[in-house]
């Protein structure tokens, strides 16, 4: 029997053990540390735009569809590659050299 069976901490590496973060697997405590900070998808991420702090699955499935500052690219492919998503519309309507605009005459 070893010592700490299911814990995260002890010292056999072998011994399954639970994430911490109750995503529902179950690993051998050499793979915990690995797995919280890169495989776990409820492992609390941060927006590296924004600073939103939420779940990993969270915040790359759903806020960065709606973050204001993720980078975007102009659907005009005028080159501009790193565009805020709050300034993509002022940069289509102000200073995109290839959007169409109604002419005045």
């Amino acid at each position: 029997q070893h010592l700490n069976d299911g814990s995260e901490e002890g010292e056999c590496g072998f011994v399954t053990v639970a994430c911490p973060y109750d995503c529902g697997g179950g690993f051998q405590r050499r793979q915990l540390t690995k797995h919280k900070a890169e495989n776990c998808f409820i492992r609390p991420f941060t927006c590296r735009y924004c600073n939103y702090k939420a779940t990993y699955v969270e915040v790359t499935n759903a806020h960065w569809d709606i973050c204001q500052k993720y980078p975007m690219e102009c659907p005009n492919k005028c080159g501009e590659t790193v565009i805020e998503r709050q300034f993509l519309t002022k940069h289509l309507e102000e200073t995109c050299p290839l959007q169409v605009i109604k002419c005045e005459f």
